[in-house]
């Protein structure tokens, strides 16, 4: 997985407000910064999309609130980016009370 799809995830792990979709244009503008806005489409489609516990629907791209995607989430942004768990769970408001533990 790329450091481009790690921005992405985290990304909507920091606008996760109740599991609302971001449209996927909006969610390329948040992570663009200076990366080429066709590779970042290329990343969104082919990487970030077939990720387990990422949902797009017509309104737009999302994490659900449900326990399983954040567990889901959490343990892939351990294992693909240098976030510290604190930071993961502080973000992720569905992880259970022990995780990482919990695993």
């Amino acid at each position: 997985m790329s450091d481009i799809a790690a921005k992405f995830v985290w990304k909507l792990a920091r606008r996760h407000s109740w599991g609302s979709p971001v449209p996927a244009e909006q969610l390329i503008r948040l992570v663009a910064g200076t990366e080429d806005h066709d590779e970042l489409i290329r990343v969104l489609e082919m990487e970030v999309l077939d990720l387990p516990f990422v949902v797009q629907t017509s309104d737009g791209i999302f994490i659900p609130n449900g326990q399983d995607a954040h567990v889901e989430a959490a343990e892939w942004l351990r294992e693909q980016t240098d976030l510290n768990d604190l930071t993961i769970k502080a973000t992720l408001s569905r992880l259970p009370d022990d995780w990482p533990q919990s695993e």
